[in-house]
């Protein structure tokens, strides 16, 4: 099985929702980020950062992007988080979910979604 790295649970504050009202005010989505580790051997052997994914750079570019406009729906914020992902740190694929915490008597509302670079061209 390939190594992968994950961040889990990192806080996005956005503006996200259909209803105006609701995009007005920042919330937080919820993101878990997993994504294949380049070379583990190389990376471990050298002790290196340059030899992996830099994921503190990877959350902070994700709550950017988060941060970056208002959109209505979590499948456009999980695009939008995906491509530049895989661009900045050529990675070839990204799986994430997206928790939302909007409806009343539910945990929250998750989006799943596993999106590749072809995908996101």
């Amino acid at each position: 099985m390939p190594a992968t790295l994950s961040l889990v649970d990192l806080k996005l504050r956005c503006h996200l929702g259909v209803p105006v009202a609701e995009r007005k005010r920042p919330q937080t989505v919820l993101c878990t980020a997993v994504f294949p580790a380049p070379s583990l051997s190389r990376a471990a052997a050298a002790d290196d950062l340059r030899k992996t994914v830099d994921y503190h750079a990877l959350g902070m570019l994700l709550q950017s992007e988060a941060r970056r406009i208002p959109r209505k729906l979590l499948e456009r914020l999980a695009v939008d988080l995906a491509r530049v992902a895989c661009r900045r740190f050529r990675i070839p694929w990204i799986e994430l979910e997206l928790k939302k915490f909007v409806l009343p008597e539910t945990r929250h509302v998750s989006l799943q979604a596993r999106l590749s670079r072809k995908d996101l061209a």
